[in-house]
């Protein structure tokens, strides 16, 4: 008879490996043989919770058991840290010789520069690079490995060490993010990208000297894009570079669309914004590209401008329509007789990423039963990780069944208060039923908005 205490081990990881969240711990308390099983998944991610802070030292933070327990440390493959536990974070780092991710996206770097330089098979970095030279050369000289370099709030000593570091990471980079690095500029980036030939994706956004000009003018240097993020710019001030052929291989597009000349409120439905966004999607167009991913944030999400229904028809519809597997519009209104065209002629559409109009919500639904391939829906409110929506009206479980019954290949809604919905098929309640969840905030500035989805 097979209990609990004799199941073989490698039974026992095979299915621990599908738990996660507070399922992990629960089942280490079962047993020894359960406890052993679990170890690796438990604690292959270290994250420290506001929650969990609050009743700190009461409640024992990862890192500190990492230290009590540096047998465990061969476990960990991703780190978040919280800046009050630095010196728990940094002993514990310091033990992680398998760590293959870090992120710290508050300015508190410098104690683990020294301690990164050790980890030989990081690959995935995120930092708040506000470093002097001094410092951007030793994480220079220690990360020699990295595959995904995401630089935010860089400051000009790491814009002036760029082409170095990417000289030190032709090799292996695949992915370079730079967010909000208003120090730099186009000849930087120019001679950064010379050295990446092989760069797959490139995300630049919200650096004030870089628009798409400046990016559209540079991609000649990185031939292989599969996915490009960058910040729109004014069209009438500079001529866009003659098309060519870089962007053949592009998959994902990512477009932070800024206003130039006019104030969002004048703009309305039929806006110079649109006159840029045509201009790019021409310009990529030369390449014959198939987008499966395309992704518009406006500037005002307290004044959303509605999208000129010109354009999705056109730009989005009629040129990338039949590849397009997701689509997320923030910050901004579409008609309803535009989703209702791209929910009908998207005909691959699986991830749609859009502001639910609650006034509206029958001829939403209704328009959104055009599709037979969407998966999930997310209201564009949820992507506002600072400011959620927390009044007005919300999603409510009734609304969703009608909504799962009306698009029958929908499984999951991401509502705008962080609730999520789950279509479960149950053949006892009249085909499915619907479940909800909180969504949990402790990821929410995992990625930016603009990186491709999974």
């Amino acid at each position: 008879m097979v209990v609990r205490n004799n199941l073989n081990l490698d039974v026992l990881e095979l299915i621990f490996s599908h738990l996660a969240g507070n399922d992990l711990p629960t089942v280490a308390l079962v047993s020894h043989a359960f406890f052993g099983a679990v170890i690796p998944y438990l604690y292959s991610i270290l994250l420290f919770r506001l929650s969990q802070a609050k009743r700190y030292p009461r409640v024992m933070s990862p890192f500190a058991a990492i230290a009590v327990h540096p047998e465990f440390a061969i476990h960990v493959r991703h780190d978040q840290y919280n800046p009050k536990f630095l010196a728990e974070c940094s002993r514990a780092l310091a033990l992680c010789n398998n760590l293959t991710s870090f992120r710290c996206s508050v300015d508190s770097l410098p104690p683990f520069i020294s301690v990164l330089q050790k980890k030989d098979r990081l690959r995935d970095l995120r930092i708040y690079a506000k470093l002097t030279t001094e410092q951007c050369l030793k994480m220079v000289g220690g990360a020699a490995q990295i595959r995904h370099l995401t630089l935010d709030f860089a400051s000009w000593n790491v814009m002036n060490l760029l082409p170095q570091w990417a000289g030190a990471l032709r090799s292996s980079l695949t992915t370079l993010t730079l967010f909000m690095a208003n120090e730099l500029n186009e000849t930087v980036l120019e001679s950064a990208l010379e050295q990446l030939p092989n760069l797959l994706g490139l995300h630049v956004i919200g650096c004030t000297k870089i628009d798409h000009v400046s990016i559209l003018g540079l991609v000649h240097h990185t031939p292989n894009l599969t996915a490009l993020s960058m910040t729109t710019g004014d069209c009438s001030a500079r001529a866009l570079p003659t098309p060519g052929t870089s962007l053949a291989n592009l998959v994902h597009l990512a477009l932070d669309v800024r206003f130039h000349n006019q104030s969002p409120a004048f703009l309305g439905v039929s806006s110079t914004s649109s006159v840029v966004l045509t201009s790019i999607f021409t310009h990529i167009a030369a390449s014959s590209p198939s987008l499966t991913s395309v992704i518009l944030k406006y500037p005002d999400r307290q004044n959303p401008v509605t999208i000129a229904s010109s354009f999705i028809q056109q730009q989005l519809i009629g040129a990338h329509g039949r590849t397009l597997k997701t689509i997320a519009l923030i910050d901004c209104y579409v008609d309803l007789d535009v989703i209702a065209a791209i929910s009908g002629s998207c005909v691959g559409l699986e991830r749609f990423e859009v502001m639910i109009p609650m006034r509206d919500l029958k001829l939403f639904t209704a328009a959104l039963s055009n599709s037979h391939t969407l998966r999930l829906l997310v209201d564009a409110n949820a992507l506002n990780t600072q400011h959620p929506r927390r009044s007005g009206p919300s999603l409510t479980q009734d609304y969703l069944k009608q909504m799962f019954t009306a698009v029958a290949s929908l499984r999951k809604v991401v509502g705008g208060d962080r609730r999520v919905w789950t279509r479960r098929e149950d053949a006892h309640a009249g085909g499915f039923t619907v479940g909800m969840e909180r969504k949990p905030t402790s990821h929410s500035a995992a990625i930016h908005w603009f990186m491709p989805r999974e």
